[in-house]
Formats: C-alpha cells, sequence, structure tokens
C-alpha cells in the first residue's frame, strides 16, 4: 500500500498542513502514525487509497507529468547526454572498498540492471528512463534521502558506462568529484592563508580566507581572478596533519596531551599502600561558612592508592595549602597505616620545607642550605613529583572527575565545572538561600566518600580484584604487604611542622603564621640560648607550646609563646612596659650571679698585672746606634734679626689693657 505524507496531501487538496494534521487527528482521514527518522518525531502517513478517487487522479497525474509522458518521441542519440566530465576509475576490487561504498555499489549495480530491463518495455528509451526515474524516486524516496543519492538521466548514462568499464570506484557515490584535487592554489597564497589559520588566535576558516583575499588583492594581484572559494580552502585545513593543527592552534601541552605518546603505568609491580597519589580539587558546588558571613566553594585535598584506587583519606578546607596536606596525610595514615611512595604534583602546597623538599622549586643558591629532617623523611616515606603540566600522570584525577559525576551533582547549589554545565535552578537556590553550611556538607562528604565511592565496584583491569569494591581490592592487596602503623601520639609528632635554623635571638625564637611572627622563649634563662642554632616543630592546630631541636636533631624542650613581647606602638599602660623592664632586671641578675659563680668573687686588677710584667721587660729595652751622625750649631755668627724696626715692650700699657678686659697676668721676677 502506498502512502503520503501530510505536506503532500495538503498540496493535493490545496489546504494547510495543519488543517490535514488536524483531520487526521480528528479520525477524519485514515491514517497511521510512525517515527520520523530525520527529526525522531511522530508523523501521520495517509494511505493513497482513503483520498477520493478526484485526489487520486489529480496524484497520478502529477507523477505522469514528472515523467513527462506527454512529450513527444524522440530519438534516444538526439538526447542522450553529453558527460563533459569522466575521472578515470581507480580499479579497485569489491573487498577493497568499505562497508558504506560497498553497499552503495550493490544499490547501483541492481539499480542499472532493473533501468536497462525495465527502460525495454517502452517505445522511447527516453520515455522510458524519465518513468523510471519517477518511480524510483516516488518508491526509494526515504532510501534515496538517508544516503543523499540523487537521480537523473545524466546520473544513470554516467554510473552505467562506469559499470560496463568494471570501474567500481564510479559506483561510488562522489558527486562533483571528476575534478577533485585539480584545484591548484598558489604556494605564496596558500602559505598566507596557513599563516593566518595556523596561530593561537584561532580564527575561524572564513576570517582566514577573507584576509587572504584581502592579503592576494594587495601583495598577488594577478592571481585574484582565479582565487579559489572559501570551500577550497576548507578543505585544505582538513589535510593538515591533527598534530600541526594541535600545536600551533591549541597550544603545547593540547599537543602533547591528544597527539603525542605517552606512558602507559603498569601496576602489576605494586600492592597496596606503595604508591598514594594526592591532589587538590575544587568541589562543584556552593555552600555557606558556619557563621553565615559568605558563600564560596570548598576544597578537597584527596588522597588515593595507585593500585586499587581507593580513597584513603582526605581533608576539607576553605583554601588548599600544605597544612591542609599534613591534614590530608594524617588521616590517611590514621586509617590505612604509612605508604612507601606520595606522588604529589609541583604545587605549593605539597613543594614546601617541612613537608617533602621543594623538589624542582629549589633555587640553586639553596641547594647547600642545610635544612631540618622532612616530615615525609621522618615517616621513611618518598616523595615523586609529576611532571610540571602533565595531567595524565596523575589517576587522581578520574577520582575527582567520578565525585563530581556521582556526588557534587546531588548537591542543591552544584554549579558544574564551566557555564556550560551549570543548572538553571542555581540561581533560584541561591537567592532563597537554599545553600547548606559547611559543617553539614563535610558531614555528608565523610558518609559518601566511604559509603558510596570506596564501596564502589572497582574500576581497574586486574581479574583478582573483579567484582569486589575498592575497599575489598585494598584489603586483598594489603595482605601481602607488612603494614607500617603508629599511634596517634607518635604520628601528631611526626606530623608536626617545623622551621629552617634559626639563632636564637633575644626574644626567643619564632614561627610564622599568616606572614605574623609568633615569638616563643624558656622565660628567664633564655640569654643562655642567644647565638645557637635550633629549629622549631610545631603543631598548626596546637600553637600555645612548641618544640625545640638542636642541630644534632637532639630534643631541647618546649617553649611557650611570649605575647608580652608585643606593646602597642602608643601605650598608656605603663605596666606592659614595667614587667619587660622586671623581666630584664632578672636576667641581670641571673647574669651577675652566672659571672660570679664562673670567677669565685675574684677580683684582679689586670693594670697592676699588666705594669708588672711591664716592669720585668724595661731592661730588655735598650737604644744603641752603631752609625751616628752628630748635629752642631756654629755660634760664631749671631742670629739674623727680624726685618723692620726695633721692637719695644711696653709694660705699662699691657697691664693697663688686661685691667680694662678684666684679665689678669702673674709676672714672676727672676731671681
Amino acid at each position: 500500500m502506498e502512502y503520503l505524507s501530510v505536506k503532500e496531501v495538503a498540496e493535493l487538496k490545496g489546504c494547510s498542513i495543519k488543517y490535514v494534521q488536524k483531520a487526521c487527528k480528528e479520525g477524519k482521514f485514515e491514517a497511521i502514525q510512525e517515527i520520523n527518522a530525520d527529526n525522531n518525531c511522530m508523523q501521520y502517513k495517509i494511505p493513497l487509497s482513503a483520498l477520493s478517487a478526484d485526489l487520486q487522479k489529480k496524484y497520478y497525474g502529477q507523477l505522469a507529468s514528472e515523467a513527462q509522458l506527454c512529450l513527444p518521441k524522440v530519438n534516444d542519440e538526439d538526447v542522450k547526454p553529453h558527460i563533459k566530465h569522466h575521472k578515470t576509475g581507480i580499479k579497485k576490487e569489491f573487498g577493497e572498498f568499505n562497508a558504506k561504498d560497498r553497499e552503495q555499489i550493490t544499490f547501483w549495480t541492481d539499480l542499472l540492471r532493473e533501468w536497462q530491463i525495465r527502460r525495454r518495455e517502452y517505445d522511447s528509451c527516453f520515455e522510458g528512463d524519465m518513468v523510471f526515474i519517477a518511480e524510483t524516486k516516488r518508491l526509494r524516496r526515504a532510501y534515496l534521502a538517508e544516503h543523499d543519492i540523487r537521480l537523473s538521466r545524466d546520473i544513470l548514462y554516467r554510473k552505467y558506462k562506469a559499470y560496463k568499464e568494471n570501474d567500481l570506484q564510479g559506483l561510488v557515490e562522489n558527486r562533483g568529484g571528476w575534478n577533485k584535487g585539480q584545484t591548484e592554489i598558489p604556494k605564496a597564497v596558500l602559505e598566507c592563508f596557513y599563516s593566518l589559520y595556523l596561530t593561537e588566535e584561532q580564527l575561524p576558516v572564513a576570517d582566514c580566507y577573507r584576509q587572504t583575499v584581502n592579503f592576494v588583492k594587495k601583495e598577488y594581484p594577478e592571481y585574484l581572478p582565479d582565487m579559489a572559494c572559501e570551500r577550497t580552502f576548507r578543505r585544505q585545513t582538513e589535510k593538515i596533519e591533527p598534530a600541526v593543527t594541535e600545536f600551533f592552534r591549541y597550544g603545547e601541552k593540547s599537543c602533547i596531551d591528544n597527539c603525542l605518546p605517552y606512558i602507559e603505568r603498569l601496576y602489576d609491580g605494586i600492592e597496596a599502600n606503595d604508591v598514594w597519589v594526592a591532589d587538590n580539587h575544587t568541589l562543584d558546588f556552593i555552600t555557606r561558612t558556619d557563621d553565615g558571613a559568605k558563600e564560596h566553594r570548598l576544597y578537597i585535598t584527596g588522597i588515593l592508592d595507585a593500585k586499587t584506587g581507593l580513597l584513603v583519606g582526605w581533608n576539607i578546607t576553605e583554601t588548599p595549602n600544605s597544612h591542609s596536606t599534613i591534614m590530608a596525610l594524617r588521616h590517611a595514615i590514621q586509617r590505612c597505616g604509612i605508604p612507601k611512595i606520595l606522588y604529589v604534583d609541583n604545587g605549593r602546597e605539597f613543594l614546601t620545607w617541612d613537608i617533602g623538599g621543594k623538589g624542582h622549586r629549589t633555587h640553586k643558591k639553596q641547594l647547600d642550605v642545610e635544612r631540618p629532617p622532612t616530615i615525609l623523611d621522618l615517616l621513611g616515606i618518598e616523595m615523586r613529583n609529576a611532571i610540571p603540566e602533565n595531567g595524565r600522570a596523575k589517576p587522581i584525577e578520574r577520582m575527582f572527575l567520578t565525585l563530581k559525576n556521582t556526588i557534587s551533582r546531588l548537591t542543591a547549589t552544584f554549579t558544574g565545572g564551566n557555564i556550560v554545565e551549570r543548572p538553571e535552578s542555581l540561581k533560584y537556590q541561591l537567592k532563597h538561600g537554599y545553600v547548606p553550611y559547611d559543617w553539614q556538607i563535610k558531614e555528608q562528604l565523610d558518609i559518601l566518600f566511604d559509603g558510596q565511592y570506596n564501596a564502589s565496584p572497582y574500576g581497574g583491569y586486574e581479574r583478582q580484584f573483579k567484582e569486589m569494591s575498592r575497599a575489598e581490592a585494598w584489603s586483598k592487596s594489603i595482605q601481602r604487604r607488612t603494614v607500617r602503623m603508629c599511634d596517634a601520639s607518635t604520628l601528631d609528632l611526626l606530623l608536626m611542622r617545623h622551621t629552617g635554623y634559626q639563632k636564637v635571638r633575644e626574644n626567643g625564637v619564632y614561627i610564622k603564621i599568616s606572614g605574623e611572627k609568633l615569638w616563643y622563649n624558656c622565660g628567664e634563662d633564655n640569654w643562655r640560648w642567644v647565638g645557637k642554632e635550633v629549629y622549631v616543630r610545631y603543631d598548626p592546630a596546637e600553637l600555645e607550646y612548641v618544640r625545640i631541636y638542636d642541630k644534632k636533631d637532639t630534643y631541647v624542650g618546649s617553649w611557650k609563646m611570649d605575647l608580652s613581647v608585643f606593646v602597642d606602638y602608643i601605650t598608656s599602660d605603663k605596666e606592659d612596659i614595667a614587667a619587660r623592664q622586671r623581666l630584664i632586671a632578672r636576667q641581670l641578675r641571673a647574669i651577675k650571679e652566672c659571672g660570679a659563680e664562673l670567677t669565685g668573687g675574684l677580683k684582679i686588677d689586670a693594670l697592676a698585672l699588666a705594669v708588672t710584667e711591664a716592669q720585668k721587660n724595661l731592661d730588655k729595652v735598650r737604644f744603641r746606634p752603631k752609625n751616628i751622625e752628630p748635629v752642631i750649631i756654629s755660634e760664631e755668627k749671631p742670629l739674623e734679626r727680624a726685618a723692620g724696626t726695633d721692637v719695644v715692650i711696653d709694660l705699662e700699657a699691657m697691664a693697663r689693657n688686661a685691667a680694662k678686659n678684666k684679665i689678669t697676668f702673674d709676672f714672676e721676677e727672676e731671681s
């Protein structure tokens, strides 16, 4: 039975498509419903026999018109189309084509055989060809549309010629392919286009083509009349190797990640707790601080077991920093023991002096600087660093993606990783205050990480863990290893942060927290340690006391924070300064007592000792030169007088002048 579409019936009746659809819906037209392959929607199909006789007659009249049955009979030689172009077929065997091409070859072979039989039923081959084409389009409309096959008398003759020459390539639908690859673009023009296309600006092909045309107008006007179209240049971009496109348009990292070989890590040689992988991740939902002051996104510092994919430890924090790394490591060790290797990236929250060292961030001038042992050294953990900007080297990234899709999406304030993933309801949730508090989400995440993620099936390729959860896989693997554990107090001691070596100053030693110095000393005996080199170990969660170690890593003692060091620049409380002065006085007395104890109260005149010692050496000082030249003054010639007249000294005048100036002279008479 032949069926017509709603559009075809509307054209026959001369009405609107909506009218026909309504008539089908109300049952005025007999119709069936089926899925439209083009848009996946339901559509009505009306049988031709359900239409009136007039409409059926009109329909067949249109078919006859399309087939041009009313045209006069003509000789085949007069209308045989002239094939202007025909590309020489490539001789290939049927099995060398892909499945799609083999299907087209079979279709055209059957169609051409049927065409040769059907056209003989008519007095004129031209008339038979037109009828055959019209019937084929009507009966095979869906197939022709699905495979984008066009049908005309020219195409039939061209395909038939390829069929007679056993040119299977010619039977494949390659419309417009007779001159494929023959368009030549001058090298200078193509280089200009490539220089615009292969840039990090990632210009669209249309913009590159437009600017290339402007370049040709200015530099090579002789190429402009034969300038290829934009589509031709677009095809040139498809010929560029993908690696070249990735490198020049998307950068070196994208090229390395998508086009260059990488190392496939093998997990056969390791067991649970051999390698842990740590990293930070921004949670993809919004929460509110516990005091309700602001809304933000929290971070997770996660530690993953490389063998089994178990999330062994984590810490939820407002800002990813080295303290969060310590907290996550503490949580992991308390649950699963101490690993052999900790694999981290090159973030500053991991590469610090006291956790595992600076790694590649170490400056040359700091290579020879003596440092206290790191936390990982004390725990016996080896730190390995990933290659910078090599995301595929960290399997924990896949774990974070799983957490995003399985846990973060369950939160009402899910934001997604980018603007495209952001749900429309987020704005409503934030506006009406449907935002969870930090403490609420932390409690829920602690349950979900273990109860959902770690309890979910193991996703690796090792058959020994098939049908096991991640936690079960870790438990099975750890049986082949000895787990190193420590109690809570020992772990707290080993995980203490520390400073580098510093000399004890007048106020003691200090640590920096959020850029501020906190001073510690041993009280009134601090003067005994001034100038000695020590380092400080401290717990950021408990800052009242710190532990002091010397350069031999020997424990010196616990020193208390000294708040009296800090006094306001302008203070009205004299007691603050007085207390400091009393401390200084007590330390001075202690220093004097120490000195008195060392000297035994004995006082010695050092000058008298020096004079006595010098007196012994006076006999050793003698001046006995060998060669002497005497200096003699001759008195035979009187000394010459000064130039001028005789000088007369008036003593009385001098006395009068002295009396005026209140100056007294004592004259001593010569006896």
